[in-house]
């Protein structure tokens, strides 16, 4: 059983990051960046509770704003499923392929990828309310699944996360952590590029809302490629099984 490199996995998540630099650029920017922007701007906006608001009334306004998010949230997360899939394909294809092939790859593949995105996801959260422990476990061995659709063409949601499961066997740990340090990274220096752009451009309607949302949209699409990336790398690592299976 191969076991996983994190320093390894890093160094060709970076390759890949840097490979096809203006068609990966163009895909995210189309499928992650834009439709959270649009969402940031147009979507609706934050409900604050009113000055000397109980517990009670701060967790009602953060409730109705949960739920005001979610049908923008919903719109990114299809969005980023397509996109997603172009770009792995791009990285994962073992022979050359256009940015037309890889985008009709994400598109015929959607409804394959989306019932991966929800059935892990499902497993994820049951996992969490389960003493979170086995949620956490379950991102570190589901996190291949989208990698072996778009590298193997899967188009079972089961197979393709039974290939994961197989494939992370014995690394799963290993695998979550280094996708929870690189996740906690972005955030930190979302959070205080978000600050000190706050502080500067304000927080109200007008620039200072067009601002933050462009910050926030571009963490957002930086966010996703990376764990994208990770993915990929990840699966190119464990996936490798003779000399001559490798990857491009």
């Amino acid at each position: 059983m191969v076991k996983f490199d994190m320093g390894a996995a890093w160094d060709d998540s970076v390759q890949l990051l840097k490979s096809h630099t203006a068609l990966i650029g163009t895909i995210a920017g189309v499928f992650f960046f834009l439709p959270a922007l649009a969402v940031a701007w147009f979507g609706p906006v934050p409900i604050e509770p009113p000055a000397g608001a109980s517990v009670e009334q701060s967790m009602a306004a953060l409730q109705q704003t949960f739920r005001q998010m979610i049908p923008g949230q919903i719109i990114v997360a299809l969005t980023t499923i397509v996109g997603s899939a172009a770009i792995l394909r791009l990285w994962l294809a073992r022979s050359g392929i256009s940015v037309g092939e890889a985008l009709t790859f994400g598109l015929m593949f959607f409804p394959t990828l989306f019932a991966v995105q929800f059935l892990s996801g499902l497993a994820i959260g049951l996992g969490l309310i389960l003493l979170i422990i086995p949620g956490l476990y379950l991102v570190g061995r589901l996190t291949l699944a989208a990698p072996s659709v778009a590298d193997r063409s899967l188009y079972n949601p089961f197979e393709a996360l039974k290939t994961s499961w197989e494939l992370t066997r014995n690394n799963g740990w290993a695998i979550f952590f280094f996708l929870f340090l690189v996740t906690i990274v972005i955030f930190i220096a979302a959070m205080i590029v978000g600050l000190i752009v706050g502080a500067i451009a304000g927080t109200g309607d007008g620039f200072g809302r067009m601002l933050g949302g462009v910050v926030e949209a571009g963490f957002g699409a930086i966010g996703s490629l990376v764990s994208v990336a990770i993915s990929a790398a990840a699966y190119r690592q464990l996936a490798t099984r003779t000399p001559t299976d490798v990857f491009q």
